[in-house]
């Protein structure tokens, strides 16, 4: 499952997609300032699992954006 960047002036947010124990999966969004550590981001999780790999990394997308345009505001 492969990482999608996205990025505005000030802020990177890392989607990832995590297979959980139960089978399902979450979508995660790591974020942080351009020009921090990568060891600085700050995960966001979605808020439900998913039974499907794309359902999650599609509202991990929508949380990423959402994120993204709180900060820019």
């Amino acid at each position: 499952m492969d990482d999608e960047i996205y990025a505005t002036h000030t802020h990177i947010a890392r989607v990832r997609v995590m297979k959980t124990v139960a089978g399902t999966y979450r979508g995660i969004v790591h974020l942080r300032e351009v020009g921090a550590e990568p060891e600085s981001d700050e995960p966001h999780e979605t808020e439900i699992d998913f039974a499907h790999e794309d359902q999650a990394r599609d509202a991990a997308r929508a949380l990423a954006n959402k994120l993204l345009k709180e900060l820019e505001s």
